[in-house]
């Protein structure tokens, strides 16, 4: 069943329809495995939904086990909670009433950092004539975010940690309804600032590791020192009860030579609880250079990777953007679960994209969602990767110029939806490979 009045001005109706008629999720455990009940005029329409969701959650490799409830992922809450309810919430309001519902907000909080790194994504965003929002700017945006059905706020930078009041945002994010993650590159992750972290609240971070050696890691970051300090950082943070990953990315060459796999093997001594490997991607100053894409047959080694190290009898699990961001996983998520906001309030499909849709400080962010949501590009689902996808590249990248400041309102691309790429064999058959 699904209540999907068409056109723009359905939106509204569908909102309405949602709060009307939209059932509820209770979730619990039994026996160590999760439970789900959808109740409500629509309860019976989604409860076989909501029961495949559970069935695949109980198959799904379990990184901590804590009182009463177990972590499957760091992007997620912890199942059972009320931020795990209101995540499946918002699988109810897409299957049910065609509503895209972000659950992930990645906050880029300032662009400030020690690392000035070779490959930083964030480089063409940075703009010394702007102003990055003040405290009360962001716990406005985080209120607004997770109003729309956010469960997951991500603090990110440039290095978050720079900032002062990172502990008080961590601390605004209302952990009935959401749990916050942070990505850093562990510099600043003393003993005493990884407490203030966890007093605050902060259920996950993840460390940024670019190389299993440390030399090479210090020069890609150029800041020696960074190698040691970000281990020590996890370290702390782990034992001030916070859930740790590394975050990575993997090229030709570190799948070559085997140093990628290497890293996992060192994450799984050193006790992290998830490995996250990033495609190389063409972000950045590195924007217009698709030398650095991997190819299909690349990929399909990361997802082999990936998929060993998730089998074994080890609780860390990976997590690899060429499995979850492609035709064999769920897909782009960038404007479908997930929006990213620049430090000077920008909101942008992800990280990655150097397009947006508008700004928290001209109008609200279920506006500029909705404005998101409703562009001909972002109404559906896309198959892979729209970073790596050559038909949005040739639309909507490669007419950016280096001289462009970034991000470029949307309104400067005509108004089109690329073709998909819905079919990689060498990812399908990765995907089969026992």
């Amino acid at each position: 069943m699904s209540v999907r009045p068409r056109g723009s001005a359905g939106f509204a109706a569908r909102e309405l329809a949602y709060r009307i008629f939209a059932p509820r999720v209770k979730l619990g455990m039994k026996d160590g495995l999760l439970t789900g009940k959808a109740t409500g005029l629509l309860g019976f329409a989604f409860q076989p939904l909501l029961d495949k969701v559970i069935e695949k959650q109980n198959r799904t490799k379990v990184l901590v086990r804590g009182e009463g409830n177990v972590t499957y992922t760091l992007y997620h809450p912890p199942y059972p909670s009320p931020a795990a309810e209101r995540a499946l919430q918002a699988l109810i309001r897409d299957k049910l009433f065609g509503l895209k519902t972000p659950t992930t907000c990645t906050l880029a909080i300032t662009y400030r950092c020690q690392c000035k790194c070779v490959h930083c994504s964030a480089d063409r965003f940075i703009d010394s004539s702007r102003r990055e929002l003040t405290t009360d700017e962001l716990k406005r945006v985080i209120d607004e975010a997770i109003g729309i059905g956010v469960t997951n706020v991500v603090f990110t930078g440039g290095e978050p940690m720079i900032r002062s009041d990172i502990y008080d945002l961590v601390a605004h994010v209302d952990k009935t309804k959401a749990h916050a993650m942070m990505f850093t590159n562990g510099w600043y992750l003393s003993e005493e600032n990884a407490k203030k972290l966890g007093d605050a609240g902060l259920h996950s971070l993840n460390i940024s590791i670019d190389h299993l050696n440390a030399a090479v890691h210090d020069d890609l970051r150029r800041l020696q020192g960074c190698y040691s300090r970000a281990f020590e950082g996890a370290a702390r943070a782990r034992a001030a009860g916070i859930l740790t990953g590394i975050s990575t990315y993997a090229t030709s060459q570190n799948l070559k030579d085997g140093s990628l796999e290497g890293l996992l093997q060192l994450a799984q001594k050193e006790g992290f609880h998830e490995v996250t490997i990033f495609d190389c991607m063409p972000a950045g100053r590195f924007l217009r250079d698709e030398s650095v894409l991997l190819s299909a047959a690349e990929r399909a080694e990361i997802v082999k990777l990936a998929k060993r190290y998730v089998a074994m009898d080890h609780p860390m699990g990976v997590i690899a953007q060429s499995w979850i961001n492609s035709p064999i996983g769920s897909g782009c998520f960038g404007g479908q679960f997930q929006f990213y906001m620049t430090a000077y309030g920008d909101v942008n499909p992800c990280d990655f994209n150097p397009v947006t849709f508008g700004n928290v400080t001209q109008m609200s962010v279920r506006d500029i969602w909705r404005r998101m949501v409703t562009h001909p590009e972002y109404s559906g689902r896309k198959r892979s990767c729209r970073i790596q996808n050559p038909h949005y590249r040739a639309h909507y990248i490669r007419t950016v110029s280096d001289g462009d400041k970034l991000p470029i309102p949307i309104e400067r691309f005509r108004a089109v939806r690329v073709e998909d790429v819905t079919s990689v064999p060498e990812l399908e058959a990765a995907k089969l490979d026992k």
